[in-house]
């Protein structure tokens, strides 16, 4: 508790951090911002033509179902890929000790994630055209939100030091982002799977973030109680133990640094 009250008082730092990180990310680029955009709506465009045109699938809006669980998980994979590398990046800062250290990985998701609510920002007219239903639930969406970051977080923070102990995780995390991704219903419903695999999906803690944002944005409906409380349980779980994890290591690091 002490240390997440020192978070907090180094707040204005973190946010400061934060939007530095996002200018880094976009420098230089003439789209900035849009790129947020033009990539997810690119990657729904291109799986809903195979899907439908050389598998058959016969979902109304599928691009929809895509778009919204595709770009919940580039913001997912993208962050933690960055955020992984985030302590090796900043390493000048790393032993000034003038805020807390695991404000460099949480910096990295905080810009994400500010860049992932922009392009959702953009997008979410082009859910209320074809499911005006949508309004009545998007509210709950934040909820989602939330738990989804705090998951990233958690998650962020483990990544990041194991990269300083390992520094092969960099070039292994996307092959496993690779596979995580199949098993994902990013592109596909659980309804779709054979009954036998469903397991697979609800064993990967990404499956109840990604129904959530399709049973609002896709669906118009509300998830399940149950699938808000895990949301929320794997939040805290990820959250509580990437804290633990880099608060028993954080002198180690400074010497592998």
């Amino acid at each position: 508790m002490e240390r997440i009250r020192k978070v907090y008082f180094n707040r204005r730092i973190l946010w400061d951090m934060s939007i530095r990180e996002l200018k880094v990310k976009y420098s230089g680029a003439r789209l900035g911002i849009w790129w947020a955009i033009i990539t997810p709506l690119a990657l729904a465009v291109s799986i809903n033509f195979i899907f439908t045109n050389v598998f058959k699938i016969n979902i109304p809006n599928y691009t929809l179902l895509v778009l919204s669980a595709i770009i919940p998980w580039i913001f997912f994979s993208n962050t933690l890929t960055e955020a992984s590398n985030s302590f090796i990046v900043s390493s000048s800062i790393l032993r000034q000790g003038v805020f807390p250290r695991e404000f460099i990985p949480i910096s990295t998701v905080i810009a994400n994630f500010i860049s992932f609510i922009i392009g959702f920002a953009f997008l979410v007219p082009l859910f209320l055209v074809f499911k005006p239903q949508v309004i009545a639930v998007l509210p709950f969406l934040f909820f989602t939100f939330f738990f989804h970051l705090i998951f990233i977080i958690g998650l962020g923070l483990i990544f990041a030091l194991l990269n300083v102990y390992f520094r092969d995780l960099s070039h292994i995390l996307p092959i496993v982002f690779m596979l995580w991704f199949w098993v994902t219903p990013v592109f596909y419903t659980l309804e779709m799977l054979p009954s036998n695999f469903h397991w697979v999906c609800w064993f990967n803690p990404m499956t109840y973030f990604i129904t959530s944002y399709q049973d609002i944005l896709f669906r118009g409906s509300l998830p399940s109680v149950s699938n808000f409380f895990i949301s929320f349980l794997i939040a805290i779980v990820s959250f509580a133990l990437g804290y633990q994890v880099f608060i028993r290591n954080e002198k180690i690091l400074l010497k592998k640094i």
